[in-house]
């Protein structure tokens, strides 16, 4: 791992109650989009459990109401079921007096289950070998400045299946706590957008922005590297589904989707 190329601050602070976030978590158009949206919003309920030993993350879904800003964001976290094995909870984020994302979570306490395997030992990948990803030229002329994609190490392949994955491997952690969940489901939202590249040509529209995302995973993420095998379906009427496969470097861990919202052709 190239070292120098790690900072270990997060990027997201919170300063008496009010959120910052740096700004690389801005998406290609200003303001923050899905994947820095869904850290903040579900990492912020994943750091809570931990500390109130709830469980493990199981399952998120995230609706994506507006782009959010970078400062002056306040969370309200509300419990819908505590007690028992499994716990809910939600979040919404407010900045501006306007609503701008709301998240569900759900939460499960681990039971021993004898003859049922446990998380693998030894890796079936190594991201650290693949290429890197290229980012196309269409994609290097839209976006300007430092964003979301500048926060990973991005690795492009094909699986022993034929599958062509993308592998991530964040530069920097997204809170001052462990939050494998919300980092996962951070790295699926950019899988609408490699549908786009993958195909070689982008669909006769001015974006995609998905308005929702959800991520279910089948065990905690082991390792610093989440891989991304992703299809997608586009249509007519303007609308759009994405999902994709998630996987560590031990095998595969769960699955991803999200509703893509196509935007009328810049003039």
């Amino acid at each position: 791992m190239n070292v120098a190329a790690i900072e270990t601050s997060p990027v997201f602070r919170n300063e008496g109650g009010i959120w910052q976030a740096a700004p690389e978590a801005q998406g290609p158009f200003g303001g923050m989009h899905g994947g820095a949206v869904a850290a903040l919003c579900v990492g912020e309920m994943e750091k809570m459990a931990a500390a109130r030993g709830l469980g493990a993350l199981v399952s998120a879904h995230l609706y994506l109401l507006r782009p959010l800003p970078l400062n002056g964001i306040s969370s309200k976290v509300t419990p819908v079921r505590e007690g028992g094995r499994v716990a809910v909870f939600e979040n919404e984020l407010w900045a501006g007096g306007k609503l701008q994302a709301k998240a569900s979570a759900c939460f499960q306490q681990p039971l021993e289950i004898k003859g049922l395997p446990h998380a693998p030992e030894s890796p079936v990948f190594e991201p650290e070998t693949f290429p890197g990803w290229e980012r196309p030229a269409f994609f290097k002329s839209t976006v300007k400045g430092p964003g979301f994609l500048d926060l990973c190490d991005i690795r492009d392949t094909r699986h022993a299946d034929g599958t062509r994955a993308k592998w991530f491997r964040l530069k920097r952690p997204f809170h001052d706590g462990a939050t494998p969940f919300s980092a996962a489901m951070a790295v699926a939202d950019v899988s609408t957008l490699f549908t786009v590249t993958d195909s070689g040509t982008r669909p006769d529209a001015g974006g995609w922005p998905n308005a929702d995302l959800s991520l279910h995973l089948s065990r905690v993420p082991k390792g610093e590297w989440i891989g991304t095998a992703q299809r997608g379906a586009w249509h007519g009427d303007g609308r759009g589904l994405t999902e994709a496969e998630i996987f560590d470097a031990y095998g595969w861990i769960g699955r991803s989707c999200q509703s893509a919202v196509l935007l009328p052709p810049m003039a």
